[in-house]
């Protein structure tokens, strides 16, 4: 008995010992382990740093709900933030990049047949220099008191911004852009799109898209009117007529075109700025009056003053954005508001990039002429 008790005293000794040995063991193997723990804090930390600084850029604009912390979703934030803009700043959409690739590689072997000649208007063909304001009057008696109607400001009258104030739509809505500024145009590429991601409902959008971060209520008509060029004025009027009854609280209405300047059959121009490092499609106003053959035009004096304050406030706001305000014997529907213009973003051999930053500035110029009616 005493051989066998002697036996198990030495078995349990043994594994005491083992036990001890193993935690031993583990102890030294988990102390570098202590490390992987840090490692993954300080990527927390970095992250959080990361939101931190994302809630920062927010904050200009609008404020992300709050979220929760976790080393996991904080990874993924800075792509949340890539592809949307942030308010008050613009990026090139990541569509308009890809359409560029593809254009370029469609066109890779084959020779161009013109060129684009980039050209920044000031006062080119102004008639009027009115506090650094470039005006063209292309009328044949008119002769506002251009000074006196900057000095009145426009007729707005806007209570309730929220409500559908700004009315857009595109009489020419297939108008598009060139893809890339590499300089040339190619036979067989054209510069009216159905595809509404590349022809005027797309700067139409950028618009919108601008106002309504800011509180302002906008109605964006995306239909199509120039599948047959004739007419398209007349077909438009009609939604124009039926949106300004249908919400009489709007006091804006735009009709957003692309212009189109050819020197030769081979030279083509686009008129471009360079506003905070970044090229923009030149922008001009067309504005009409009553004479000769426009007759029924009630409201041409106040859309004139609209026009003025909008060149006045793109001026101040972006210097170079806009062309000469051209003011002419046309009504191009503008008699159905107050505060009617017809804007030309550019031509079509202004890249989409480009017309849809100088959209972005149309929105903030709108924005600040609205704030600005409200007091």
């Amino acid at each position: 008995m005493r051989k066998n008790e002697n036996t198990g005293d030495s078995f349990w000794a043994l594994k005491i010992i083992a036990s001890l040995l193993f935690l031993i063991f583990t102890i030294n193997i988990c102390i570098p382990g202590n490390k992987a723990v840090n490692k993954t804090e300080e990527s927390t930390n970095t992250a959080s740093q990361g939101a931190e600084n994302m809630n920062f850029i927010n904050t200009q604009g609008v404020k992300e709900p709050e979220r929760e912390s976790t080393t996991e979703e904080k990874k993924t934030e800075p792509e949340q933030h890539a592809e949307p803009f942030a308010s008050g700043e613009f990026r090139t959409p990541e569509d308009v990049l890809q359409f560029e690739k593809e254009y370029l590689a469609e066109f890779a072997s084959v020779s161009p047949v013109g060129t684009v000649e980039e050209v920044f208007f000031k006062t080119s063909g102004a008639t009027d220099i009115v506090n650094g304001l470039s005006i063209k009057n292309a009328t044949a008696t008119k002769k506002p008191d251009f000074e006196a109607l900057l000095e009145e400001g426009p007729v707005l009258s806007v209570k309730d911004k929220s409500q559908p104030t700004v009315l857009i739509f595109h009489t020419h809505t297939t108008e598009s852009y060139l893809l890339s500024d590499n300089g040339v145009f190619y036979d067989g590429f054209e510069t009216r799109s159905f595809d509404a991601e590349k022809n005027m409902i797309r700067i139409g959008d950028e618009i919108s898209r601008v106002l309504t971060e800011n509180g302002i209520g906008v109605i964006h008509d995306e239909n199509i009117y120039d599948e047959s060029y004739n007419g398209a004025y007349s077909r438009s009027r009609v939604t124009v007529e039926k949106y300004l009854e249908e919400y009489p609280t709007i006091e804006i209405v735009l009709d957003v075109h692309r212009d189109a300047i050819y020197y030769s059959d081979t030279s083509h121009c686009k008129p471009t700025a360079e506003i905070d490092g970044k090229k923009a499609a030149q922008i001009m106003i067309i504005t009409g009056a009553e004479e000769g053959y426009i007759t029924d035009f009630p409201y041409w004096e106040d859309n004139l003053r609209f026009a003025l304050c909008f060149q006045k406030t793109a001026e101040e706001s972006f210097p170079g954005l806009m062309k000469p305000l051209y003011f002419c014997q046309r009504k191009y529907n503008m008699d159905t508001a107050k505060c009617s213009l017809l804007l030309e973003i550019g031509t079509d051999a202004n890249t989409l990039e480009e017309a849809l930053y100088s959209a972005h500035l149309t929105g903030k110029i709108l924005t600040e002429i609205i704030n600005e009616s409200m007091g």
